[in-house]
């Protein structure tokens, strides 16, 4: 194999590209759609969405069991082994897929049951919308076997490729459509048809790279169904914590205060679009990092956790950073004032609990290299339930506000829990919590001190041109500190 630092900076370059493209849609679409559809209706339309991304959570991971097991298999060369997987994975996620319907289709049935504040007169367009946009969902859970095929093959910038550029056609073909229409069903279209055809590119191009490769109904078998189970147990858990740590929250939302929705679906949608950024660079870590599982390399496994998160920290912590220091302009210029005003504080304590989620997911995607997702459940379990209860009393209580208080509280445990409980167990990788903590907490937050310090001392107020000096010097001393200390070059990863 290539080395590790070139391998992966390929795959999480292609990862950037394709979650790049789906910024457009993450960012522009919301951009244009605040300013042309009226309230209720963009409210409708995020609220809509997130009904049918519910199908995205019956993935069970099994995408991520084909990248590690077929990339095991093509280092062995066994056809035999790479047939069956994937004939298998495709079956497990149609049956996922019919789920979904059934479930989605509940949704959608008890639709103003559920959501009493849309109004009568939009019912029928979210319904023919999120009905749209669920069957395309449907139907890419088992084409979402082929993307686990060129991630295992370390072909990331091919579902790069087809998956950027169906975002974009789709958030094209959206732009379009809303000058002649407003109708939700002729929007959800628009990106129903698109995704669609980017699943069935990957098919394609997965073809193109193995062409010996046999998929039916003869190569589906029930040994490789249960290790594909016992790989994904805890994925599959993990799969509907994440859909209680943030798949609900509009939803919630929703529930509590419809007239909300559009405000917490914008602070939601930038929060997601940084996480999604950040997940594909951890994405490209499973491949290559189960193959040095292979060769019993776990002592460079656990090098390449300690470099990527200390990277990761800074990155999130930075991002923070901006946002309190420049979020209000920032907004504004991305969906008005009336909008901005609403979703700031929820942007901002939504990225505080990230950035603290997110110190943990190199060591995470590490555990999925090699096998031991499971020695993560408490942490998830706690997150993933402490998250449900609290948004939910945060939303009877607080308001939108108090679901994203929710956000945070739950990720600072899960992060605890964490560091204290997983790291400990964990014995394959040879990795002490104190030098974990050191390097992916401690050694970014005392090089970006001195714009935390300021940001302490500023107490919420905006940045006005008596502070620009201070700010400056505090952005200097940050980076001459994080120049000498922070050990966040790219040569890092070359290991």
């Amino acid at each position: 194999m290539k080395r590790f630092g070139f391998t992966f900076l390929k795959n999480a370059a292609a990862n950037l590209v394709r979650g790049g493209a789906t910024a457009v849609v993450a960012l522009a679409l919301p951009h244009f759609l605040t300013h042309a559809l009226a309230k209720d209706r963009f409210a409708a339309w995020s609220l809509m969405l997130q009904i049918a991304a519910y199908a995205n959570y019956l993935d069970f991971g099994i995408q991520t069991a084909v990248a590690r097991y077929l990339a095991q298999a093509m280092e062995r060369d066994d056809r035999e082994l790479r047939d069956t997987l994937i004939s298998t994975a495709f079956a497990l996620l149609a049956c996922g897929g019919l789920i979904a319907m059934l479930a989605i289709g509940a949704v959608i049935w008890q639709l103003p049951q559920l959501f009493h504040g849309i109004p009568g007169s939009l019912v029928p367009e979210v319904r023919l919308g999120a009905l749209l946009l669920a069957v395309s969902a449907v139907l890419q859970l088992p084409l979402s076997t082929f993307t686990g095929v060129l991630i295992g093959l370390h072909k990331n910038e091919h579902p790069a490729l087809a998956i950027g550029g169906s975002r974009v056609l789709g958030a094209i073909s959206v732009l379009l459509a809303v000058h002649f229409t407003h109708s939700l069903g002729a929007l959800a279209a628009c990106i129903a048809v698109a995704n669609l055809a980017g699943s069935l590119l990957q098919y394609r191009l997965a073809r193109i790279l193995l062409p010996g490769m046999q998929l039916g109904a003869q190569h589906v078998h029930r040994a490789m169904a249960a290790e594909i189970a016992r790989y994904c147990s805890m994925l599959v858990f993990f799969s509907f914590g994440m859909l209680l740590i943030s798949g609900l929250d509009v939803t919630i939302v929703g529930l509590f205060q419809f007239r909300s929705v559009g405000y917490y679906s914008v602070a939601a949608t930038l929060t997601s679009f940084f996480a999604g950024l950040n997940n594909a660079v951890f994405a490209a870590l499973i491949a290559p990092v189960a193959v040095l599982d292979a060769r019993g390399e776990h002592r460079r496994i656990a090098e390449i956790v300690l470099r990527t998160s200390r990277l990761s920290t800074f990155l999130n912590l930075t991002l923070v950073l901006l946002v309190y220091f420049a979020g209000s302009p920032l907004l504004r210029l991305w969906v008005g004032p009336e909008y901005a005003a609403e979703a700031l504080p929820i942007v901002k304590l939504l990225l505080i609990g990230q950035a603290i989620r997110l110190l943990n997911n190199g060591y995470a995607s590490a555990l999925l290299a090699v096998g031991l997702q499971r020695k993560a459940l408490l942490p998830s379990i706690v997150e993933a339930f402490g998250n449900l209860a609290l948004s939910l009393a945060g939303a009877r209580w607080l308001g939108p506000i108090g679901v994203a208080w929710g956000t945070v509280i739950a990720a600072a445990l899960g992060s605890v829990l964490y560091i204290v409980h997983t790291i400990r167990i964990v014995t394959m990788i040879p990795l002490k919590r104190s030098e974990y903590v050191l390097e992916s907490v401690l050694r970014p937050l005392l090089c970006l001190s001195p714009l935390v310090l300021l940001l302490l001392l500023l107490r919420g107020q905006s940045v006005g041109f008596r502070l620009i000096p201070w700010l400056v010097l505090a952005l200097m001393l940050s980076g001459g500190l994080t120049a000498r200390f922070g050990k966040v070059g790219l040569k890092q990863l070359q290991t």
